[in-house]
């Protein structure tokens, strides 16, 4: 695979970048519990940082009035405030710069025609999301603010769900504005490893959306053992009111078995495809498929380490950061089989 790179593709790419980089301090406001500190949406002044005491002493009081201050962090002092703020205040001012960096550079893109008209409908999809990721956005913190501690979990893989889809769709549109045709016969062999790869990218997309509940929960607590559960093979679920499917979004035992059970899948999945490569002699050749096994065996490791340290902060957002390479380059491996496609079919 090699890539033409222009002023539209370098665009592209740097709101990939951006996307990217959103989600890990995003991941971060999470791990450190400073998604509530900022009690209010307002996308035009909320920009401003405040700079003096008594704007700082007007913000600690705001968020002396919501629950997670009163039964969680009573004790806290102005200081620790000012620590919590500013990752929620620079989350959404990134959010901000993203908004910018999207609008600005498109409309001088539109108006130097550089940018061919296939492309308008996705662009018009990763402007629109964006907007609506504002509100997700908004629509997650305000969970949290009234009768709980802590956001819902659902608003919470909305968010996050979202996030991976605009960043999926950017970086597809890079791709596919950016890749050169080239005979690919000895990375692919059968057609239908696209399928395949596809099929890997949709279930890798499925474990992140779903490891939304588990922070959310913060199920991942619950055992500090692998891969038994505290010396069972399943959890135990004592004193459990719930029924149903309702059990793998809301019962923290359920959440982190079916995540760890669904990682097997991929996992098998992983091997499965490794096998077709291996079979037809070209497993070396593909430096894709192989830096994807050595991410994978990464975040597995990650996962581990998590469970058995009880999910310190630094290898948590490593895990996040981890998934997000495994995302693009599953997206790029399945490109990838496409052009090759294309071009043996030309």
């Amino acid at each position: 695979m090699t890539l033409k790179i222009n002023i539209f593709s370098l665009w592209l790419l740097s709101l990939t970048i951006s996307i990217c980089t959103i989600i890990l301090i995003g991941g971060y406001t999470r791990i450190s519990d400073s998604g509530l500190s900022i009690t209010e949406w307002l996308p035009i002044s909320g920009v401003m940082y405040p700079i003096n005491e008594m704007q700082w002493q007007l913000e600690f009081e705001k968020y002396k009035k919501i629950d997670e201050f009163m039964l969680v962090n009573s004790a806290m002092t102005l200081n620790e405030f000012k620590f919590i703020y500013f990752w929620e205040w620079f989350h959404r001012f990134f959010a901000r710069f993203i908004g910018v960096l999207y609008l600005i550079p498109l409309m001088y893109l539109i108006i130097q025609k550089q940018i061919k008209k296939r492309y308008f409908t996705r662009l018009f999809l990763i402007g629109f999301f964006l907007g609506v990721q504002a509100i997700i956005g908004w629509y997650m913190v305000k969970s949290g603010l009234v009768g709980r501690i802590d956001v819902s979990q659902y608003r919470l893989a909305m968010h996050l769900t979202m996030a991976f889809i605009i960043l999926g769709i950017t970086y597809q549109t890079f791709l596919d504005s950016s890749m050169r045709r080239q005979d690919n016969k000895n990375l692919y062999l059968r057609s239908n490893i696209e399928y395949l790869l596809i099929l890997l990218f949709l279930l890798i997309f499925i474990q992140i959306a779903y490891g939304a509940f588990v922070s959310g929960t913060h199920s991942g607590l619950l055992y500090n053992t692998w891969p038994l559960y505290d010396g069972n093979i399943f959890p135990l679920v004592e004193n459990n009111k719930l029924t149903g499917i309702i059990n793998l979004f809301e019962t923290e035992e359920y959440i982190i078995f079916a995540h760890r059970s669904f990682a097997l899948i991929l996992f098998a999945l992983v091997i499965y495809i490794n096998y077709i490569f291996f079979k037809n002699n070209s497993i070396k050749k593909n430096y894709l498929l192989l830096i994807f096994n050595l991410t994978f065996i990464i975040q597995i490791l990650l996962g581990v380490l998590m469970t058995f340290q009880n999910i310190p902060w630094h290898l948590a957002l490593a895990h996040q950061g981890n998934s997000i390479i495994l995302f693009l380059i599953s997206i790029t491996m399945w490109m990838n089989s496409q052009k090759s496609l294309q071009t043996n079919l030309s």
